[in-house]
């Protein structure tokens, strides 16, 4: 197969060179962007205004107030985006259209969206379901997170400079970015460091929180003619002292290291349109340490645990008439994960009475067993006009998983007396979406697909961890099967000079769930006198749904005011063990009031969740009480050079927690994680 596949990329990269024209500017970073992206309702963006208004400091939070979406939080760095229900490795979460990354902690410390800075930021597009095949396997939706780039704004040399203080944990952030712009090349380089402290919540708890980081991204490109160009970037990003009290552990550092070369060229010919190629290659060296946890008394722990990330993407697109399009490539991702962790221990707890050791046993727990995916897939996609009011979009692809392990643990291999390999996974996606534009200002779509997942490593081989958000330790399971998504979404859209909405309901039918669930022939592995007394293991759950909406309204009632509204809701229910699935997020709701002119605007914005009465008592998950927060955004620009930015968030100083927000884990006090109380934020830019 592989050499089948390195024939057919020889072939199809062979004419960029013949073939090329000279055309406008290229850009190649973008993943919607195509001959009919006006009619993609299922898909939306999150825009660089947005980001720079509400000033998040996380990457993961700039999903917040975006509807559909939650954040899952461990600590005040590293959140999460949970799109309906979906999270984790059923979202493709990627940098610029195909740079991938991975977490080398289980307990996702390190998560992908953590390694790349806000700062950085330009926007991000979001296509929510399985709804397109051409930028890697896609469950649950695809997040692309799009970078700046170097941009002619009429100056050869430009830049900013921004700095800022957050009042509630005693913050500081700084950040740069800087463009060299010629006809032919272009370089850009953007850096930034934050140093964060413990904030506290709405009723003065102070909450373990704190965090450093620094990092730059580099960029430079070459338009080799005005169709073609080529670029290449480098980023690294720096984190240490990361506290986590969600988790058991905290981070003394997390770094990384990601590199990518990118190759487009368009308007070929007449029936050829683009050709585009992506190489790139991730590095994550992670430690994590409990010398900040009451555990440290009793046993020294660290983790120095580590991942690769390596691949590509070749695609070709083709016009075969004025309104087709036909989009054809390959993609590879190589994943590894190794690490092991140390401990130190002093006391022994589970003897009566302790047991002191002096000097400490140490012993060695694996945590990754050495083990390595790779998934190769092949995809068309083929988007047809069939009149002016009606486009037709279909995909095909076909993913192809391989596993390996090179250094199992004795109780590991044991345990599935020693068939601790996996199947090679072959799962197929297959989409339709019609859209139907009824006349100038409305339309309707009506997307459907079926989707496979082939599972990642920590379902397959992690081993006795606590990676969820209860007390339990997880054993993977290497005879799990791919998990089935059968989906489909229906969305109206209104578009008007003072009215725009659009109504997006969805129903996801799912066999082979992955999940996890209690087993009593496995044993609780490490303090095994501690509840709970048993282990959880990874299994296919048969039958689960998920089913909900998401609604949004724009008003516009003058050239100064405008109106947002947005509220989703997901329903999912375990079918198989009749119970709800767990992590799924309550309703809410989120509205704000605009006031722009030329150099001011102030925007009013309120969040509200109810309470959320549907949990999983499989996962000891536990009801979570509703709330309404409000924040004021300002930015005023009295000179082109100059920005100021200014917020109050939690105004009423609010004590409350996010559903998905993890409890207290190895604390001195056992409690819900809670939000930031009341907080002011001053930030002043440069322009240059």
């Amino acid at each position: 197969m592989k050499k089948k596949l390195y024939i057919l990329s020889v072939i199809l990269f062979f004419p960029v060179v013949i073939f090329s024209q000279v055309t406008d500017t290229l850009n190649i970073e973008e993943i919607l962007i195509t001959g009919f992206k006006n009619n993609d309702n299922f898909s939306t963006a999150v825009t660089g205004e947005n980001i720079q208004i509400t000033n998040p400091h996380d990457a993961g939070e700039i999903f917040k107030f975006s509807p559909g979406f939650s954040i899952l939080k461990k600590g005040n760095y590293a959140m999460e985006p949970v799109l309906r229900g979906f999270k984790f490795e059923q979202l493709n979460v990627q940098f610029d259209g195909g740079v991938h990354t991975t977490n080398a902690c289980p307990n996702r410390m390190d998560a992908a969206i953590s390694q790349i800075s806000i700062e950085e930021i330009e926007k991000v597009e979001v296509i929510k379901g399985p709804y397109n095949v051409r930028f890697g396997p896609s469950f649950g939706g695809i997040i692309n997170v799009i970078s700046k780039r170097p941009v002619y704004n009429g100056k050869t040399v430009s830049g900013r400079v921004e700095g800022g203080y957050l009042s509630n944990g005693n913050n500081w952030y700084t950040s740069m970015f800087t463009q060299i712009v010629q006809k032919k090349w272009d370089f850009g380089l953007s850096a930034g460091y934050k140093d964060y402290g413990n904030y506290k919540s709405g009723d003065g708890t102070e909450i373990a929180s704190s965090f450093k980081r620094g990092g730059y991204t580099a960029k430079v490109g070459y338009n080799i003619t005005g169709n073609q160009r080529i670029q290449a970037s480098l980023r690294q990003s720096f984190a240490k002292d990361v506290m986590y009290a969600g988790l058991p552990m905290d981070a003394e550092k997390d770094n990384s290291t990601i590199g990518s070369i990118d190759y487009a060229v368009t308007d070929i010919s007449d029936k050829l349109i683009s050709l585009k190629t992506k190489f790139y290659y991730s590095y994550v060296d992670h430690l994590m340490v409990n010398k900040h946890r009451p555990s440290y008394n009793m046993v020294h722990a660290e983790t120095p645990v580590n991942a690769q990330n390596a691949g590509g993407r070749f695609e070709l697109g083709f016009k075969t008439g004025g309104n087709n399009e036909i989009y054809t490539g390959i993609d590879y991702q190589y994943i590894n994960k190794d690490g092991s962790r140390k401990r130190e221990v002093y006391i022994n707890g589970c003897t009566t009475p302790p047991t002191h050791f002096d000097p400490p046993k140490v012993f060695y727990d694996k945590v990754w067993q050495n083990s390595s995916k790779s998934n190769t897939g092949i995809y068309l996609e083929d988007k047809w006009k069939l009149n002016s009011n009606l486009l037709w979009q279909a995909g095909l692809r076909l993913d192809i998983a391989s596993y390996t392990i090179k250094d199992p643990e004795n109780d590991f291999k044991q345990l599935y007396s020693g068939n601790i390999k996996p199947d090679t996974k072959y799962t197929p996606t297959i989409n339709s979406v019609l859209t139907y534009k009824i006349n100038k200002n409305w339309s309707i779509q009506w997307p459907v697909a079926f989707a496979s997942r082939s599972p990642e490593l920590t379902e397959l081989f992690i081993n006795h961890l606590s990676v969820g958000m209860d007390a339990y330790e997880y054993v993977g399971n290497p005879n799990l099967k791919s998990e089935n998504n059968y989906q489909t979404d229906l969305i109206l859209q209104k578009s008007g000079k003072t009215v725009t909405f659009y109504i997006d309901g969805f129903y996801s039918y799912l066999h082979n769930y992955i999940s996890a669930v209690v087993d009593t022939t496995i044993n609780r592995k490490f303090m095994p006198c501690k509840p709970p007394a048993h282990a959880k293991r990874f299994v296919n759950i048969d039958k689960a749904v998920m089913t909900g909406f998401e609604a949004v309204v724009d008003v516009y009632f003058s050239n100064n005011f405008t109106f947002n509204f947005n509220t989703s809701y997901t329903y999912g229910q375990n079918i198989t063990l009749d119970e709800p699935l767990p992590e799924i997020p309550p309703l809410t709701f989120n509205t704000g009031i605009t006031y722009k002119t030329g150099n001011l605007s102030a925007t009013l914005n309120t969040r509200i969740a109810t309470k959320q009465n549907r949990v999983s008592t499989s996962f000891n998950e536990t009801t979570t009480p509703g709330f309404e927060v409000f924040n004021l955004y300002l930015s005023y620009s009295p000179w082109k050079f100059m920005d100021i930015n200014a917020s109050i968030t939690n105004i009423l100083n609010k004590n409350y927690y996010e559903h998905l927000s993890r409890p207290y884990k190895n604390m001195d006090v056992q409690s819900q994680y809670y939000e930031p109380g009341r907080s002011f934020n001053l930030s002043l830019r440069f322009n240059f």
